[in-house]
């Protein structure tokens, strides 16, 4: 009797402390996996609080994995240079606003010895997703070992060939990244050789007819002129502008508050500097006869 009271009392004392040790047990587990869930988290200080805010693109994306970008606009344009400030905001895109020409721009990326430079006018658009359809482009280039001038990334042509291929006739100069290689040939040409009785874009199909200039455009194009918004002296329809499936600047008006309503804001109506002392008799416009 003694003898089967004492195993009783054995198997309840390792029944016991059976069962401390798989609760302890538990608990450490939950525990260790509540601290390295903690720990994730505290790991992770860039965050945003606010989850509908973008998290910072990488330098790569914001300079359209070139070197540098410039958006050429006169200082007196002071509505486009707004407008082109917000667009760029909302792609998340650093670009320089250039007033000069396109000229000062080649020189410019032969002075800081940039590899690649994107170069865009004032009056433009882009497609939601040119960066990336840019950085296929550029990649491809790349691994066919291109040595290539000057890609078209924006244009008024509905004759080049699909993809990404070798230039046709790639009117307007709305949008492309020139090399450092094509800067310095460009320069080192209408420096000396600029008609100013002929449009620059017209200037470059030449060269690119005669194979001075080896160059490749996209199309459909990624960046388009935005005639709606800028009509043109010409008053032409550029039928390749309606190809712009999904706007970049509409979508920011769309989702941007203070787009909604934009308007430009008034261009600088300061004189030139040279006319700001004209004598009296210089001031009547009548002709003399």
């Amino acid at each position: 009797m003694e003898y089967s009271q004492a195993r009783s009392a054995w198997w309840y004392g390792r029944a016991l402390r059976l069962y401390f040790g798989i609760s302890l047990a538990v608990s450490v587990i939950w525990l260790v996996r509540v601290a390295l869930i903690q720990g994730a988290d505290t790991a992770r200080p860039d965050r945003p609080a606010d989850p509908t805010r973008l998290e910072a693109p990488s330098q790569a994306y914001s300079r359209a994995f070139t070197d540098h970008i410039y958006c050429i606009n006169q200082a007196s344009r002071l509505g486009r240079k707004a407008r082109m400030a917000e667009l760029f905001a909302h792609m998340q895109l650093d670009a320089e606003m250039f007033a000069g020409s396109h000229l000062d721009v080649w020189q410019d990326v032969i002075n800081h010895e940039y590899q690649y430079a994107l170069v865009i006018e004032d009056d433009v658009d882009f497609e939601l997703d040119a960066v990336a359809s840019i950085h296929r482009a550029l990649n491809t280039l790349d691994a066919q070992k291109t040595n290539w001038d000057i890609l078209y990334i924006g244009h008024c042509s509905m004759e080049e060939k699909p993809g990404l291929a070798r230039s046709v006739h790639p009117f307007c100069t709305s949008g492309y990244i020139v090399s450092r290689n094509g800067a310095q040939k460009l320069f080192a040409y209408f420096a000396k050789h600029l008609r100013s009785s002929h449009a620059l874009d017209v200037q470059l199909v030449a060269l690119i007819k005669r194979k001075m200039l080896r160059s490749y455009s996209m199309f459909p194009p990624v960046v388009f002129q935005r005639r709606d918004l800028y009509p043109a002296d010409d008053g032409m329809d550029l039928r390749v502008g309606r190809l712009l499936r999904n706007s970049a600047w509409d979508q920011a008006r769309a989702f941007v508050p203070k787009l909604q309503d934009w308007i430009d804001p008034p261009d600088s109506q300061r004189r030139d500097p040279a006319f700001e002392h004209i004598p009296p008799w210089m001031e009547n416009t009548q002709t003399v006869r």
